[in-house]
């Protein structure tokens, strides 16, 4: 039988999770809200989710587990994820380690993770370099530079969702970051609140008020059903995020740019004539003719993938 994986993506809303074999196929695949208590909680929840695994494979072929983390993942395990309640400097690697005594545990930042999924099963199958930009409860990118991740000499690379879009320096620190404020699920949600405030549209307040989680999920939900209201904050959204691709493009000379995450994937299903618009008349010309922009087609297994070839790989990467 094909050597196997547990994978585990931690996102800022969202926990996923398979078992997925050296051959690419997924089994036992699903998804959970994160606990929003954060802290140990989320630890305890994460290595719930690994136990409920553990009993659907037999032990001899499993190779090891595998973590995205949204976040800064140190050598020692130490974790930074500004996104979770209580992981500004908590040591997951070690308590998952003692707790279920595993011999081999990956856990690497998801900007690394998503870009080698798509790279090993995605939109970037080949490509020796290329971006995947991540929207989601955050925004980041995973960088593919001469067949290799970027990591950075911390392994803070990708954080675009620091990118300032504005000539204006504020005079207050941003916690969350500045492009971040504009195109991320929370963003959405806050931007749409208040067009429909504006409006004046109690019909659009309501939906939005009774949305639980309060997320774009909701807000796309909303157009899909013809509340075309709102539409033009998706468009401008699109517009950032054409302005974004464009960056990157003329950044690295790649020759894709994947839109991944939950947000990311939406809003390029629906407005990527917007975007490629945009990027064309951003982007550095002799890049852009190279590059392709298109949507991920796995959804949340990009990351999953990513920390399951990394396992199989046992890859240097590895902390």
């Amino acid at each position: 039988m094909a050597k196997a994986t547990i994978v585990v993506d931690i996102g800022g809303s969202k926990i996923a999770s398979a078992l997925i074999y050296q051959d690419g196929n997924v089994e036992d695949y699903g998804v959970e809200d994160i606990d929003r208590r954060g802290g140990e909680y989320v630890v305890d929840q994460v290595i719930e989710v690994i136990q409920r695994h553990y009993s659907n494979i037999h032990g001899d072929d499993l190779v090891g587990v595998g973590i995205s983390i949204p976040g800064i993942v140190r050598g020692n395990g130490l974790v930074w994820a500004p996104n979770i309640r209580g992981w500004r400097n908590i040591n997951v690697a070690s308590i998952i380690r003692r707790r279920l005594s595993l011999s081999n545990l990956v856990m690497v930042d998801d900007r690394v993770a998503n870009i080698i999924g798509e790279y090993w099963q995605g939109e970037a199958k080949g490509a020796g370099n290329a971006a995947s930009l991540m929207i989601g409860t955050g925004v980041a990118t995973g960088l593919l530079i001469n067949g290799k991740p970027l990591r950075g000499s911390s392994g803070a690379s990708g954080a675009v969702g620091w990118w300032l879009l504005s000539k204006r320096v504020p005079k207050h620190k941003s916690s969350r970051g500045f492009l971040e404020d504009e195109v991320s699920g929370p963003a959405i949600f806050r931007k749409t609140y208040l067009h429909c405030l504006r409006a004046h549209s109690e019909s659009c307040l309501s939906v939005l008020r009774n949305c639980n989680p309060p997320n774009a999920h909701c807000v796309f939900q909303m157009l899909d059903q013809g509340l075309t209201l709102i539409k033009p904050v998706l468009e401008g959204a699109a517009v950032i995020v054409g302005i974004t691709v464009a960056n990157l493009i003329s950044l690295i000379n790649p020759e894709v740019v994947v839109l991944s995450g939950g947000v990311g994937v939406e809003i390029g299903r629906r407005f990527m004539g917007i975007i490629i618009e945009t990027t064309r008349k951003i982007a550095q010309p002799y890049s852009l003719k190279r590059c392709r922009i298109t949507v991920s087609r796995l959804g949340y297994l990009s990351n999953l993938y990513g920390v399951a070839k990394l396992v199989l790989d046992n890859s240097p990467l590895v902390n």
